[in-house]
């Protein structure tokens, strides 16, 4: 190796050679400390180089910054290396640190952002609660001309978009002069994210015909995300058909759109195709998959997968202890937790969640009290509203009202629906028409439309044979004009999900479906 830079363009590829070859922060600082030593410490591109593998490779964002703090005058591409280190994970550093290297870089003048610095900077003002650094850099884009560019372009729409100004987002986007799948996947992505599904499923429908991956996982996630799991299930079917290979993002998305509707079989073959595609059983899948299967029931692959798993993270234990919980297994669920603790890792909300499921399915009133007063006693985890909603669940099916209500006058949070819920179906269990009655109120001052809560105090009234009451009810729900949602479920058949919802004859083959129905009444009935 020579030991000055006389022939520069060998000498480096040598050096990013064995660059590529080391694997820990040592091995790079015995070869940053050669190409100092010969003569190279100030080569703007091997520092480039070093600033980028530190990042982006060890994660090492100190020594990363460190390197760029030696050069004198780096160039505008070490700029870009600098901010893509500032912004990308486990950095902690983040978008503000991003922000004040950006305002350094337009104080001292020299070197000038280009293209590829403008989309690193609006990806850090997508972060920020205050818009103004947002519009600050919007006009002097302008000014300077760099809104031209399309890669600006798209990153100024997505910023847009993840602040959730998706009037600006969407004027952008009418105005680009070629659209790509990018600036269709970024509004696409703004309306999922606050929620408009309709809006983003017919922007996709109008898209070209050159959607990738991350514009099916888009609208994909965004149904999953939103409840609309059929949908995104279907969805997941036209993108296999249309030959566009799913990744570890969209399995996971259908995992969980398979598990809330209990779809076991979809379910398995997505699993199967994991084991095919060689995508591997990363943490990310094995959790999805584990979930699945909790969900759909089957406990023994459930756990066959945390198992086999070679990363037990809290979300797996999570999800395994959530598992046991749904179908009632208790003693699984506790155990579980057991051995968690022996593992030494520390438990959080959603831990807790599922051990109180898990109590108030096998009436272990004393070991559910013990987990929620350990949440913050030990593990000083503040109760949330969830967690309220169970111990009241636990403590009215037990019939220990006093308790209950006790718990429900100490939160620091304002009962909700599940609570009242919670204490109106132990009322109804055990017969406390009082305190049923006090929920049922509590229930209609929060959804005064919903009619289903208005016919349960009118039923009470009508049990007591308080008439004049039950007349009072029907009158103030006929006033509000408050509508019930129909019931719904689904069923599998033949690869096509059936949704059905209460009273609906609408549906295909409805007259064959109440006759089977009819039949089944009458044998039942005889």
């Amino acid at each position: 190796m020579p030991g000055r830079l006389t022939a520069p363009s060998s000498y480096h590829r040598h050096v990013v050679c064995l660059l590529e070859r080391c694997a820990h922060i040592g091995q790079v600082k015995q070869l940053q400390a050669h190409v100092i030593t010969s003569g190279g410490g100030q080569s703007q591109f091997l520092s480039f180089k070093l600033l980028r593998f530190c990042s982006l490779v060890l994660s090492d964002l100190p020594h990363a910054s460190l390197i760029f703090r030696s050069l004198p005058a780096p160039n505008v591409f070490l700029y870009s290396a600098m901010l893509s280190s500032l912004l990308s994970p486990p950095a902690a550093a983040g978008a503000a640190a991003a922000l004040e290297l950006f305002n350094r870089l337009r104080r001292l003048g020299r070197p000038r952002p280009n293209e590829f610095v403008y989309p690193l900077v609006l990806r850090a003002c997508a972060d920020r609660p205050d818009p103004s650094m947002l519009r600050s850099i919007h006009s002097h884009l302008l000014k300077t001309g760099f809104d031209a560019y399309g890669v600006v372009q798209t990153s100024l729409l997505d910023c847009y978009a993840r602040r959730a100004d998706l009037a600006t987002a969407r004027l952008l986007f009418d105005r680009l002069p070629e659209r790509n799948v990018v600036s269709w996947t970024a509004l696409i992505t703004g309306f999922v994210r606050v929620g408009l599904v309709g809006n983003a499923l017919l922007l996709f429908e109008e898209m070209p015909a050159e959607r990738d991956v991350p514009s099916w996982n888009a609208v994909i996630t965004g149904c999953t995300q939103n409840g609309l799991f059929s949908e995104a299930v279907e969805l997941f079917c036209r993108m296999v058909v249309e030959g566009v290979k799913p990744n570890h993002t969209t399995v996971s998305c259908i995992l969980s759109a398979c598990g809330h509707l209990g779809m076991l079989r979809v379910g398995k073959l997505v699993h199967s195709y994991v084991c095919r595609s060689q995508l591997g059983l990363t943490p990310f899948v094995s959790n999805s998959l584990l979930d699945m299967y909790g969900r759909c029931g089957n406990l023994k692959e459930a756990q066959w997968i945390f198992d086999v798993s070679s990363d037990r993270s809290l979300i797996a234990w999570n999800s395994l202890i959530n598992c046991f919980a749904l179908h009632g297994h208790c003693e699984r669920a506790i155990a579980a937790f057991d051995n968690m603790k022996l593992e030494r890792i520390e438990p959080d909300e959603i831990t807790f969640v599922g051990l109180l499921n898990a109590c108030t399915h096998g009436g272990l009133v004393q070991r559910g009290l013990q987990y929620f007063d350990s949440m913050n006693a030990d593990h000083k985890i503040e109760p949330k509203i969830e967690h309220y909603g169970c111990i009241v669940d636990l403590l009215g099916r037990a019939g220990r009202f006093e308790d209950a209500m006790n718990i429900v006058k100490d939160m620091k949070v304002e009962p909700d629906e599940v609570v009242w819920g919670s204490l109106l179906h132990s009322c109804r269990l055990h017969g406390n028409m009082m305190l049923a009655e006090f929920a049922i109120t509590r229930l209609l001052e929060t959804d005064p439309t919903n009619t289903d809560y208005g016919q349960m105090l009118a039923n009470l009234y009508s049990q007591r044979g308080m008439w004049e009451e039950v007349r009072k009810v029907r009158k103030v729900m006929k006033e509000v004009g408050g509508k019930k949602l129909p019931g719904c479920s689904w069923i599998e058949v033949n690869r096509k999900t059936h949704q059905f919802y209460s009273g609906d004859k609408s549906c295909r083959g409805a007259e064959e479906i109440y006759k089977v129905l009819e039949d089944l009444v009458e044998l039942m009935e005889g």
